[in-house]
């Protein structure tokens, strides 16, 4: 977490602690995926590590985690929103593996001195990157990083996928079908002339703090350093496509619940007590919204109760895609980003190298 991040858990957790008999001890660790793996392959750990929901399904597999199906005194699909609720359960029979805090996806970002109301189709939207684009003034429509995450709102928004977990738990890529490649497609032809040629974020974002693009696609991280700049930021979702909703990847921030927790059931009771609270707190979940832009997934907190911005991107978490847990998908990124950068800036046709990403991909599942 940023320091300003830690501040505001570490209140949260005084405040809890001071509230009740037990109290809660956290560790901080430079890398946590390092820790965690090494810690309870040993037999050791802690009974509960935060991370966003990638590393569900690996970890599951490796018997890391705890099914608290059966303890919790709280019913995710009574409190959380599906996209959450989807996030912390694995498995056949929906292992719940921990609670939700917070979530986080792109939305579209624009300068409100440079554009009167966010577009609510893409018609619109075009119309504004059209307006504004002028490249050899180095002005441009649109901000836009590209990479398989940013890239997975158009990918998906004609029915196409990434990855897909089937009836028995198992994943299969959707890169060379046929929805995919049109979103790929769109992307080339509807997008990609409006973006400034260095694709990465950090250049991407200062084409938007600079005041040289009306319009951005990115999420609740980079807020911060807009409105450093003095810019007043709005944000709202992608808008429809003719009908067809882009549906960007959204990542879930959650408590996991370690195999330790079957180690000692007092120990336990007070684990998923206190993350029971700090995921289901309403006031909680807004002084972290408040204070960083933090995106509820409590379906008792309203857009109503967010500010604006915070309000936007929870209406693209609700519209957006969980990024699959299952391990497969580590095989997918790298290929899926491969092609992108070869249609984008090698003129490569579609068809046949999204055909190739797909066949890589599953020659890595089968090594």
């Amino acid at each position: 977490m940023s320091e300003s991040r830690t501040e505001t858990f570490e209140e949260s957790l005084e405040m809890y602690n001071e509230a009740k008999d037990v109290k809660i001890v956290t560790e901080e660790n430079g890398d946590l995926r390092s820790a965690v793996t090494t810690r309870l392959a040993a037999g050791d750990g802690p009974e509960m590590y935060r991370w966003t929901q990638n590393w569900t399904g690996g970890h599951w597999e490796r018997d890391f985690l705890y099914d608290a199906s059966d303890d919790l005194k709280v019913d995710p699909a009574d409190q959380f929103s599906s996209p959450a609720v989807e996030a912390i359960t694995v498995g056949p029979d929906d292992a719940v593996v921990g609670l939700p805090v917070a979530s986080q996806t792109v939305g579209l970002l624009y300068n409100e001195d440079m554009v009167d109301e966010p577009p609510e189709t893409f018609d619109e939207m075009e119309s504004i990157m059209q307006e504004h684009n002028d490249p050899t003034q180095g002005k441009f429509g649109l901000s836009h990083p590209i990479d398989a995450y940013f890239a997975s709102a158009w990918l998906h928004a004609f029915g196409g996928y990434y990855l897909q977990i089937d009836e028995n738990g198992e994943g299969e890529t959707g890169v060379d079908l046929d929805a995919t490649k049109r979103g790929m497609e769109f992307l080339r032809d509807r997008i990609w002339p409006y973006v400034a040629l260095g694709l990465d974020r950090e250049s991407q974002r200062d084409v938007f703090r600079n005041e040289n693009a009306p319009l951005a696609i990115n999420g609740p991280w980079a807020i911060g350093a807009f409105e450093d700049s003095g810019l007043d930021v709005g944000v709202a979702p992608l808008p429809a496509i003719d009908g067809h909703a882009p549906a960007p990847y959204t990542g879930t921030s959650m408590w996991y619940f370690s195999a330790r927790m079957a180690d000692d059931a007092e120990r336990r009771d007070a684990a998923l007590e206190y993350a029971e609270w700090i995921s289901t707190s309403r006031e909680r979940q807004l002084a972290h919204a408040r204070a960083h832009g933090s995106v509820p997934v409590v379906d008792s907190i309203s857009d109503d109760s967010l500010g604006e911005q915070v309000a936007g991107f929870k209406r693209s978490y609700e519209s957006g895609i969980p990024i699959p847990s299952h391990r497969r998908m580590n095989e997918v990124w790298a290929p899926v980003e491969d092609a992108i950068y070869a249609v984008l800036q090698d003129s490569a046709d579609i068809d046949s190298r999204f055909d190739e990403a797909a066949a890589t991909i599953r020659s890595n599942w089968r090594q």
